[in-house]
């Protein structure tokens, strides 16, 4: 391993449970959006109009890791008419 890989391992072992959970479950999020753009054939400006806001702001959730709130994952849901989360029973 070089040394910037054993920084970047040494940085990720530093990192809280709950932070890497937060960025696995936005990532994972993040991953069920483009699924669904891509099997609709939509794209981030489709979504955006759907959603009534600037594609800067879409493709910001896109590229980055957001801290969705549920209105949002429930407002992009519904644009996509699909679900982002599904709950346990």
């Amino acid at each position: 391993m070089n040394d910037k890989q054993e920084w970047f391992k040494s940085r990720v072992e530093q990192v809280s449970p709950e932070i890497m959970s937060e960025v696995q479950m936005s990532a994972g999020i993040i991953a069920r959006i483009d699924k669904i753009l891509n099997e609709k054939n939509m794209t981030q400006r489709d979504l955006a109009k759907k959603l009534g806001k600037n594609e800067a702001v879409v493709s910001r959730w896109i590229t980055g890791l957001p801290n969705f709130t549920f209105r949002t994952l429930s407002e992009i849901s519904t644009a996509l008419g699909e679900p982002l989360i599904k709950l346990a029973e």
